[in-house]
């Protein structure tokens, strides 16, 4: 029985450094001087979740989890990039796992695309967009969901905040038993505010997704942050961040019935 412990600990040991390998390559696909000349602009994150409350379908306990996010965002000639990578490492509630969910989404601006600006009030600008989402379970390859989006995204100009924009997108499901299609709605929003000197920030995004049929119910899933900058008391502003992360999920995973509400601690470091 300690053998088998000790085997089960190795090859955790091994999942783990792999996970570890791949973040620190991704860091490295284009180091600092290869960004300044690629983009316009980029934006890398590293995020430390945990929360207590999680659900699953088919498991009635509530499950603790550390989530450890990297996130990368970048503008370029033509429009911009997104994608986030999250490593799901269960602490107690179901058996021990390690899971990888992540999302790519490319935006090309019709503003950039055409030469000719098109904002107008409130309207910043018109984007075509497609995304891939796609999930792993460490124990069992391939064992995630596939999904591809494509639609428009629709970027507003609003006092104070510093991004507002809506995907309108179609949602089509690649699954080794299932297809099927549906559309999806997600508005995401970065709004900065000062309050006695502390610099904050509320941002997040909510995905409002439609029904596949009798297999999969409508779901929304939001998750609103709100990040207070502490490196800023150490001479080292917009880097160092700590907050509360809320994630509400109604029907998640398409599970009629199975909702998720609970809040996350946050700390967040930005380069």
């Amino acid at each position: 029985m300690s053998e088998k412990i000790n085997k089960n600990e190795e090859n955790n040991g091994l999942k783990m450094g792999c996970l570890i390998m791949r973040i620190l390559l991704s860091l490295c696909v284009y180091p600092p001087t290869a960004q300044a000349e690629l983009f316009d602009w980029s934006a890398t994150e590293i995020q430390y979740l945990h929360g207590d409350g999680y659900q699953m379908p088919k498991n009635g306990s509530d499950i603790s989890r550390s989530i450890i996010t990297l996130s990368h965002a970048d503008g370029w000639a033509l429009g911009r990039n997104f994608f986030f990578m999250d490593t799901l490492i269960s602490d107690h509630g179901e058996v021990s796992q390690v899971n990888l969910y992540g999302e790519f989404y490319s935006y090309l601006s019709l503003s950039k695309m055409t030469g000719t600006p098109l904002a107008y009030g409130f309207l910043k600008d018109l984007n075509i967009s497609a995304g891939v989402n796609a999930g792993e379970n460490m124990d069992s390859v391939f064992s995630g969901t596939r999904i591809i989006l494509y639609g428009v995204a629709v970027d507003f100009n609003l006092p104070g905040f510093k991004l507002l924009t809506v995907d309108f997108l179609r949602h089509d499901v690649l699954d080794p038993v299932y297809l099927g299609s549906s559309w999806q709605i997600t508005p995401v929003w970065k709004l900065p505010f000062a309050i006695a000197g502390m610099h904050w920030s509320l941002e997040g995004f909510i995905d409002f997704i439609g029904d596949k049929g009798s297999r999969y119910a409508g779901n929304i899933l939001a998750q609103p942050q709100i990040r207070l900058d502490i490196g800023e008391f150490c001479g080292v502003s917009n880097q160092l961040y700590a907050g509360i992360e809320y994630q509400y999920w109604h029907n998640k995973y398409g599970v009629k019935g199975l909702d998720e509400s609970l809040p996350q601690a946050l700390l967040l470091w930005k380069f």
